[in-house]
């Protein structure tokens, strides 16, 4: 990476943040994903950076580049929306226990506790997702 490409993009970076980061606060919900479309601009600008204008366009450019990041943004939105939202209908008929807890249950919670993440991921697989060793493998990225 050349010294003159770095220098350039900082330059571009610091003079263009503020409008970007603006730009992106009034057409998103929350002050994360206006950060995530910010950041992601600014990634695609570093990727693409001898496509963009020097200048006044270069800001220009970055407008565009930012409203085609918020495009996508808000797709992947609605889509996790719809997705969150058919999960919720398929839950309404799903009873989940909210008795208090046996003994058993306690001392179970307590064992569970006491493992490694690791360890633990590794029981519920076998023990509650009824997974085979090949399959626990393939899920957790290793042999069985």
């Amino acid at each position: 990476m050349s010294e003159a490409r770095e220098d350039r993009f900082c330059a571009l970076y610091e003079g263009t943040r503020p409008h970007i980061i603006a730009y992106a606060l009034r057409r998103t919900a929350s002050r994360d994903d206006a950060a995530d479309v910010v950041a992601e601009t600014f990634e695609i600008a570093w990727r693409r950076l001898d496509d963009i204008p020097a200048d006044h366009a270069g800001l220009l450019w970055l407008y565009v580049t930012a409203r085609y990041v918020l495009s996508n943004h808000s797709r992947r939105v609605h889509r996790r929306d719809e997705l969150a939202a058919r999960l919720a209908m398929e839950l309404r008929g799903v009873e989940l226990g909210e008795d208090a807890p046996d003994e058993e249950s306690v001392v179970m919670q307590l064992c569970l506790n006491a493992l490694t993440p690791d360890e633990r991921e590794l029981l519920m697989l076998a023990g509650w997702e009824g997974l085979s060793a090949a399959q626990m493998g393939q899920v957790l990225g290793c042999s069985p």
